[in-house]
């Protein structure tokens, strides 16, 4: 590689890495996400011989700094996350390259398909791992964000990729046939062909300005900028109209308690430890007695006693102490309670544990509980541990944790604003698009999520966390709620506007404690497009790509000569 070479290939790469940084939280300027793959596209369709080492650098180094919260839970799994993402960049070039030189086809005909297909595919291939799709970018830019209800945030970040490839297109374009290339270079297009010898690199670069219409120039300049403009003149025009005919009506009022436990304190705690704990949450919930609350919330397994077993059964203290405190609460502050905890169950001898979320009436019964569906691995669970038990110790508990299986819905009464029904996402789950939209087509008014990001301490994660659930809130028009252990307890309307955070008086809102309380804004029952029919347009996306790859695949090699 030579040294002039290198300098291009590095300062394109590094420019791509940087914009992607600044895009996502914490620094939040999702703006710069509409140019933050130009430099990268440049390099994938005029970089001969090193593209592909340049899709290891940009995916590598923007995962392994992003993922980098993983390393508090375990260093193996951030590098091994890190290098899982970081194949998808490597596929996108891969395939990229191969279709608009087999097809003749520029880029911003190709990568919106293909980007929009391979996050698809990392939302649920191998469990999935939906975070970091280039549209969580837009979360603060509502009338971005609102096309959501139809496409899910897949149709986002279509757009966005259509808008890097287009101007990356022009860019390519007019350095190739207007300012670079002088009248005696080989690549001017008045050349005609054969009347000299074409260097390697110019040769290639042609190559690629073949896709681009030489001889139809009026025709691709036309598509290049008038397609990303309609798109965006239709999402703007969609989210615009969406927000001026949004009239919330006030629902019930929640109330969020956030106990700040370190997770240092809750992996292996004392019976001191346990005690202290369930305190803590005691405390805070006293703290609001007197106000009117139809729901009292604690965050992700923050009931350190279990609740679903007679505590003769365990002959633990703590049991008695959660159980007791529970019909304490009830009683005191007459509202329902939706508890995080650790259920216990016996199949045969066998004992089983789910993460789950309890649901207690007015008077302290136990109406339901849910059990979480979708479980992370190597997180909550270990697959194939019974082939490979090394793997048990990438589990940051010493027992693995079950799966529930149903999606159970809760039904809420109010003091003032009659009956409501709600579904409970744990943790992760408010990542999982399909999940909460499944709550959404059953029936729930509004979904709460329950979560302890504790395990990531002050960390980026958390923003990352939030930025991602408000897509699920414009996806199905449904309020969330989601009370977190350390942060970041909010309430997202179903316009995806965060419109209450617990902060402290400096504005602090990680790793803090306290309460939030507020009223869940609701529009009256109608399932969105993206509910009723899911993720259709993802599904469409990645139809058009496989059949430009079975094109690609038939057709004959472009050949080089013929240029």
């Amino acid at each position: 590689m030579r040294g002039k070479n290198l300098v291009k290939i590095f300062t394109l790469s590094f420019l791509t890495c940087i914009l992607l940084y600044l895009s996502f939280p914490p620094l939040d300027l999702g703006f710069l996400a509409w140019a933050a793959f130009i430099p990268w596209f440049i390099l994938i369709a005029t970089e001969e011989k090193y593209p592909y080492l340049t899709a290891l650098f940009i995916g590598a180094v923007f995962f392994f700094i992003h993922l980098s919260w993983l390393r508090y839970v375990t260093v193996a799994a951030w590098i091994l996350l890190s290098l899982y993402c970081t194949a998808y960049f490597l596929l996108f070039t891969l395939s990229t390259r191969f279709i608009i030189f087999k097809l003749k086809l520029p880029l911003v005909i190709v990568a919106p398909f293909l980007w929009t297909t391979l996050e698809f595919i990392r939302s649920f291939f191998l469990s999935g791992f939906p975070w970091f799709f280039i549209g969580h970018t837009q979360y603060r830019y509502l009338p971005v964000i609102q096309i959501s209800d139809i496409t899910g945030v897949y149709g986002i970040s279509f757009v966005i990729i259509t808008v890097n490839a287009c101007i990356a297109d022009l860019v390519i374009y007019y350095a190739s046939y207007r300012k670079i290339i002088p009248s005696e270079s080989p690549l001017n297009p008045s050349l005609e062909k054969g009347e000299s010898h074409l260097p390697g690199k110019w040769l290639f670069i042609r190559r690629y300005s073949h896709c681009l219409f030489p001889t139809r120039k009026r025709l691709f300049l036309g598509f290049a900028c008038i397609f990303p403009a309609v798109l965006i003149a239709a999402m703007l025009s969609y989210g615009l109209w969406w927000l001026t005919r949004y009239t919330p009506q006030e629902g019930p009022t929640i109330c969020m308690v956030q106990g700040n436990i370190l997770q240092d304190l809750k992996f292996q705690p004392t019976d001191e430890d346990q005690v202290r704990i369930l305190k803590t949450y005691s405390d805070l919930s006293m703290s609001v007695k007197g106000k009117p609350i139809d729901l009292l919330i604690w965050p992700e397994t923050m009931v350190p006693g279990i609740l679903n077993i007679d505590p003769a059964l365990t002959g633990r203290m703590i049991d008695t102490l959660s159980q007791h405190t529970v019909l304490q609460l009830a009683h005191d502050l007459n509202t329902n309670l939706l508890l995080g905890g650790i259920a216990l169950a016996f199949r045969g001898e066998e004992q089983m544990y789910f993460n789950s979320a309890f649901y207690y009436n007015r008077k302290g019964e136990l109406v339901d509980r849910y059990d979480k569906v979708h479980l992370v691995p190597f997180g909550e669970y270990t697959p194939l541990k019974d082939y490979f038990p090394f793997l048990a110790s990438l589990v940051p508990y010493e027992i693995g944790l079950t799966h529930g299986q149903n999606h159970i819905l809760f039904p809420l009464d109010t003091v003032k604003n009659g009956n409501f029904t709600f579904g409970s996402s744990i943790c992760y789950e408010d990542t999982v698009a399909p999940l909460v939209r499944k709550f959404k087509k059953n029936g729930a008014d509004f979904i709460v999520n329950i979560t302890n990001d504790g395990w990531f301490r002050d960390s980026t994660e958390l923003d990352q966390h939030l930025a991602t659930m408000v897509f699920r809130a414009v996806e199905n028009r449904v309020c969330m709620a989601r009370a977190a252990n350390t942060g970041i307890s909010s309430f997202i309307s179903p316009d995806g506007a965060i419109y209450a955070k617990l902060t402290d008086s400096q504005g602090k809102y990680r790793e803090i404690r306290g309460t939030l309380l507020n009223r869940v804004r609701y529009i009256e029952k109608y399932n969105t497009v993206y509910t009723l029919y899911g993720d259709y347009f993802a599904f469409g996306c990645m139809t058009v790509f496989g059949i430009m790859i079975c094109i690609a695949g038939i057709k004959k090699e472009f050949p080089l000569d013929n240029l």
